[in-house]
């Protein structure tokens, strides 16, 4: 298997999203190209202009190593560094933040999806497996945020679930954010700490620009050769 990198020293954005790139989980489209290339297709219907696909990344433990590593030297320089437990959201942040969790001398825990009681056809994060005493400090870890859905539901489901209060480091862990507006400023109780910060814009598809260039939707895991050029899937 192809290693992911280096597992030392901090390293730029750019090397974590070269890591990305050639596991092929990133797509991202290029304006100063052929604009009559192809746009990605999201599950919600909506086009983008950037795609990642981190389960490419994550099921390789070497490349888990190298991102939990330098998440947790930019930790480290935030002065985070004793924590109680580092959590992750199922399913696809569970192994980044074990990861993280043993690197930094913590224990582990990860929330879970089961049905809405009110609602069949959808899921709800859960956490029901672990009771952390009162007063623990809790690390989260994400392996991509988008608009801070997930986040929010796995910090309300431990606070639902748990018999005690817990704490939540103001910081939330993740190798790749991916706002539509980086200079955006959110109302929200913690900072986050990203390898990778870049942003990614969607568009429903009468207003997307890039239709309206003539840019074909796709849908990335189906179309990937034709959406990147590339033959890895």
């Amino acid at each position: 298997m192809e290693r992911a990198g280096p597992k030392g020293g901090t390293v730029k954005p750019g090397e974590i999203l070269d890591i990305y790139q050639r596991k092929g989980a990133v797509w991202l489209f290029d304006y100063s190209g052929d604009q009559a290339a192809p746009h990605a297709e999201l599950t919600s219907g909506l086009c983008s202009d950037g795609y990642f696909n981190s389960a490419k990344v994550l099921c390789d433990p070497y490349a888990v190593e190298v991102l939990a590593r330098q998440l947790m030297l930019r930790l480290h320089a935030r002065g985070i560094r004793n924590v109680d437990v580092v959590v992750g959201s199922a399913y696809a942040a569970i192994t980044l933040s074990f990861e993280l969790a043993r690197l930094m001398g913590a224990s582990h825990g990860f929330t879970e999806k089961a049905l809405d009681e009110n609602d069949p056809t959808k899921s709800v994060m859960t956490w029901k497996r672990l009771t952390f005493r009162e007063g623990t400090e809790i690390l989260q870890c994400e392996e991509l945020i988008t608009t801070f859905k997930t986040t929010l539901e796995v910090r309300e489901a431990i606070r639902s679930g748990n018999d005690y209060p817990v704490e939540f480091i103001p910081v939330v862990a993740t190798a790749i954010w991916r706002p539509e507006n980086l200079q955006t400023t959110l109302d929200r109780e913690f900072d986050v700490e990203a390898l990778v910060a870049k942003e990614v814009r969607t568009w429903k598809p009468e207003d997307c620009p890039l239709c309206k260039q003539g840019s074909p939707r796709m849908r990335p895991k189906q179309n990937w050769a034709k959406l990147t050029g590339q033959t890895t899937t």
